[in-house]
């Protein structure tokens, strides 16, 4: 189905009377279902991807080459069919080399997935790990169909807010990190993964990856820079990341209207787990360490990270963390929250409890998601479900059993939230281009805020950051919105690593401070040091030119921090010490052209922001 309406045309076509609030029987049914309730993201116009020679390559490799690795002609038609079905999704492909792509398959336990190698880089992308009905617990796939998958393209994704209503929500974020989100089809059957790895042999450290987006949106090949290869290439290891239910779909507590739904609320994070659980028990085929795994989520899926982290079902599952840019309870909630956001959809609806169960799984994606956003629902994982008990650390400073059994990382970019939301480019304000940006001219928008604590702010700016203009701190000090995405407002007042270490836990915290060449000097921002961390730069070079060795070296630095980490739980590297963050000393990773580990560096500066 082709998600085309946008909110105000649903809207019109859904006008409430005053009493009962319910939609109308005539206006659900005038929304039309697809065959399969498949979600299409929409096509931007003019596209030129299908012509591609990878997509023909894609097309034709399927068809010619999976009936001599499974050695069943009967199986062409079908793989040319999943090749087909997968529209834009092209593959990840080297430039030069020589070498012709051979096809590559492994063993898992549904059968046997095929992928390609190219130079030396083994890909398998949209394997199917799990199936569901809406709003009920994934089951494992057992088996796939003839006993292979084809696994060269992405799989479909959550469905969305985006799928129906375009993209770029974030002033600005479309040109830092390109997303690909146009070009992804979305399905309910979301659950699919993807594996990059250097060779099919050996146990090499994992790191399973859970894209940002908040529990809303996103999926693992939605941004350029969250491919696998150049991670999996440099630091030889497995690089995994995963789609899962997001919104409506997967955090909607329906435990009140049957037991087949008593972990609905959690529904996205159980896919996740199941995820897990697949590469627990099939990673050592694509060379990989079952007892080695670390698990990474960036912006919310940090929040998924850390609720995964705090669940009895995940021990043996991965005993490393890594949150980047996630807040620790922003997103998580309780049982009773959980049951009474539902209830407002129900209220919408008009429903009676007898009637909620089957209205809500009989309707479309596009009347559900857009029911749920009239009523006002947002989405948390709420403890209290499954296994999910308790959060990290509660109000009393108690630290989650399963959370205090692995060993964590934390941290933030430069100015997170504040560099995305301000335009890159206004008519009225060219502050986006540091280069025509002052000093005297940052004081003075810095003094609007802060009076006569100005003078006290500049010059804990200055020591803090010595080597920067004062304009970047008109970015770090947000002149709009998202204030609490920062670094401090991200960790400290939540207590969680001071929580964590009095546990005996030990952790590890960063900020990432490196200054992008392009419109003057732009500080790093939400989703701007992922290409950086995964060693992707490739996919925004552009953003790099003027710096490309300063760039790549803060890369290398990065990259090679996590690959310390997921290979033995110490960040340090032969270039540089990381201390661990202690309630004694407050250790920082800065990590820059020239890194350094530093005390508090930062906190007169951000007790200064934190206060007004």
């Amino acid at each position: 189905m082709a998600c085309g309406k946008n909110r105000a045309s649903w809207r019109k076509a859904n006008k409430r009377t005053a009493a009962p609030k319910r939609i109308s029987n005539a206006a659900v049914s005038g929304l039309r279902r697809s065959k399969n309730d498949d979600v299409q993201m929409r096509r931007r116009e003019g596209s030129t991807m299908k012509k591609l020679s990878r997509r023909n390559f894609l097309q034709a490799s399927a068809a010619a080459g999976v009936a001599a690795l499974v050695g069943s002609t009967g199986m062409i038609a079908s793989a040319a069919q999943a090749s087909a079905n997968a529209e834009e999704n092209c593959i990840d492909l080297k430039l030069g080399g020589t070498d012709p792509i051979r096809m590559a398959s492994v063993n898992v336990t549904a059968g046997r997935v095929i992928g390609y190698e190219d130079q030396g880089m083994y890909t398998f992308r949209g394997i199917q790990y799990a199936e569901a009905k809406r709003f009920q617990s994934p089951q494992p796939i057992k088996a796939y169909p003839n006993g292979w998958q084809n696994a060269m393209v992405y799989g479909p994704v959550s469905p969305q807010d985006r799928c129906l209503n375009g993209t770029g929500t974030i002033n600005g974020t479309e040109f830092r990190t390109p997303s690909g989100a146009a070009d992804m089809v979305a399905n309910e059957t979301c659950q699919y993964l993807n594996v990059w790895t250097k060779s099919l042999t050996g146990a090499k450290p994992v790191l399973v990856f859970f894209h940002g987006g908040g529990l809303s949106n996103g999926a693992s090949s939605e941004l350029a820079c969250y491919t696998g290869q150049y991670f999996a290439e440099r630091e030889d290891a497995v690089f995994v990341s995963v789609n899962h239910r997001l919104n409506v779909l997967g955090f909607l507590d329906m435990s009140e209207y049957g037991d087949e739904y008593k972990n609905s609320a959690i529904a996205g994070i159980e896919d996740c787990v199941v995820a897990l659980q697949w590469v627990h028990d099939n990673i050592a085929n694509f060379g990989g360490d079952p007892g080695n795994v670390t698990i990474l989520g960036q912006s919310g899926g940090g929040t998924k990270v850390t609720t995964l982290a705090c669940m009895s079902n995940t021990v043996g599952l991965f005993n490393k963390v890594f949150v980047m840019s996630g807040a620790m309870s922003t997103y998580s909630d309780t049982k009773e929250s959980g049951l009474a956001n539902t209830r407002k959809l129900v209220d919408y609806l008009g429903l009676k409890k007898e009637e909620v169960a089957e209205r809500l799984t009989g309707m479309t994606y596009e009347e559900l998601y857009y029911a749920s956003t009239e009523a006002g629902c947002n989405w948390a994982a709420c403890y209290g479900n499954g296994t999910f008990e308790s959060p990290m650390v509660d109000e009393n400073g108690t630290v989650n059993p399963y959370a205090a059994q692995r060993k964590w990382i934390f941290g933030t970019a430069f100015s997170e939230f504040n560099a995305n939301t301000k335009p890159l480019i206004n008519e009225q304000d060219e502050s986006a281009d540091l280069s025509r940006i002052t000093d005297d001219d940052a004081a003075n928008r810095l003094r609007a805020k802060y009076g006569d604590k100005t003078d006290a702010f500049i010059a804990a700016f200055r020591a803090a950051y010595p080597d920067r203009s004062l304009g970047h701190a008109l970015w770090l000090n947000d002149m709009g919105g998202f204030s609490g995405l920062s670094r401090w407002g991200l960790i400290e007042p939540n207590g969680v690593l001071a929580a964590l270490n009095a546990n005996g836990v030990e952790v590890y915290n960063y900020i990432d401070v490196y200054v992008m060449p392009f419109f003057g000097g732009q500080t790093m921002c939400h989703t701007a040091d992922i290409p950086f961390w995964f060693n992707s730069l490739d996919t925004v070079m552009y953003m790099m030119r003027g710096d490309e060795k300063g760039a790549r070296k803060m890369a290398d630095s990065v990259s090679d921090a996590l690959a310390a980490f997921m290979a033995n739980g110490d960040p340090s590297t032969w270039r540089l010490k990381w201390k661990p963050y202690t309630s004694a000393e407050h250790n920082t990773m800065v990590f820059d052209v020239k890194s350094e580990c530093k005390v508090d560096f930062d906190r007169a500066l951000y007790e200064l922001m934190m206060s007004k």
